[in-house]
């Protein structure tokens, strides 16, 4: 028989372990609390370049030519190919798409044009939905390949086009147009912010379908589609699993450590003007610095991956980079990646984070 006191509230080992316990919940609390106020900062910034208008819906015709700002209209990838379709008898026939605009600000390119595909005749009354994102310079018909592979697993599955893309595109220089002017006048968010705000307005839209279950949306894309899915399920949870895709960097780190050459060159029309507005020879870490805070407020600070990753914490999480990618340094993830198992791990959720 054990000569061991019993534990009463009385025992400094009762008042240790309370105190742990306490202390845990406080640690828990005050991420939470963080986590919200970063989502209010950001909505606040997204908020500031815009004329907010109520939410509304335009049908649309299904868009054969769109607009791809490439020398040569790119074609389907063998990696899009390689998603195959579920073997669905008379698919072509089953498959159901929608074409149409919501309306999510005043102005020309608060036009949003999604693509919805999904089954008809399925049993599922309500039914998950995923949001697929293009990269750069591309447009939601190019990602039509993973749309019906999507659709033909069940999925609601939604392509839009970023803004200056696709149907918002009006010549193939649109988007590094629009980056030069954001630069220039300071008044839009075409870099990343512009089309957060869209998809803000496209989650309301979503969560208001009764096809939908709005508790499964997932959101994924590639490159600048990657850097969309990223901080469209910062600031909106209704998101509720997130894969991007060679889009997550440090923006601060690459700047600290001479790596944004990549990633500038990919863009880098805006960096050459704002570098002869700067009355410098040649692109430099300050023109960089200023470009970014310029047309995304907060990218390369408060808005970095190391803040922002973590609070997407506890929904499931999948990043996927590339180990040589240029303009995804993966040394500069290391501390986005440490802070996000912390909060998986405060979460209870540490098998929701994967790399």
């Amino acid at each position: 028989m054990s000569n061991m006191a019993p534990l009463t509230k009385s025992t400094p080992v009762f008042a240790s372990v309370l105190i742990i316990l306490l202390m845990c919940k406080l640690s828990v609390s005050m991420e939470s609390t963080t986590a919200e106020e970063l989502r209010s900062d950001f909505l606040n910034v997204l908020r500031s370049r815009r004329h907010e208008v109520p939410l509304s819906v335009e049908f649309a015709n299904s868009v054969r030519n769109s607009t791809c700002q490439e020398s040569s209209r790119p074609l389907f990838s063998q990696a899009m190919e390689s998603c195959p379709r579920e073997n669905v008898e008379n698919f072509k026939d089953r498959l159901r798409e929608e074409n149409l605009y919501l309306i999510t600000e005043a102005g020309e390119q608060g036009r949003l044009p999604v693509l919805i595909l999904s089954m008809n005749g399925s049993k599922q009354q309500k039914r998950p939905a995923i949001v697929i994102l293009h990269s750069t310079r591309k447009c939601k018909e190019w990602l039509r390949p993973l749309l019906e592979a999507y659709a033909s697993r069940g999925y609601v599955a939604v392509g839009i086009d970023s803004r200056y893309h696709g149907e918002r595109a009006t010549n193939i220089t649109s988007y590094e147009d629009a980056l030069v002017l954001s630069w220039k006048k300071g008044d839009t968010m075409p870099f990343i912010f512009d089309t957060v705000w869209d998809l803000l307005k496209l989650a309301d839209y979503l969560t208001n379908r009764a096809d939908i279950n709005h508790s499964r949306i997932g959101i994924t894309g590639d490159s600048l589609g990657g850097m969309h899915a990223w901080f469209a399920a910062v600031v909106d949870p209704r998101y509720a699993v997130v894969v991007p895709i060679i889009g997550v960097q440090g923006f601060r780190w690459a700047i600290d450590n001479d790596k944004w050459q990549a990633r500038v060159d990919s863009i880098k029309p805006v960096f050459a003007v704002a570098a002869v507005d700067l009355g410098k020879n040649n692109i430099d870490k300050e023109v960089v610095e200023k470009v970014w805070d310029r047309i995304s407020p907060g990218i390369a600070s408060k808005f970095d991956s190391p803040f922002t990753i973590p609070t997407i914490a506890p929904r499931p999480l999948l990043i996927l980079n590339g180990a040589e990618d240029p303009r995804c340094p993966i040394n500069g993830l290391n501390t986005p990646i440490s802070k996000a198992r912390e909060a998986y791990k405060a979460a209870n959720r540490p098998e929701n984070f994967e790399v």
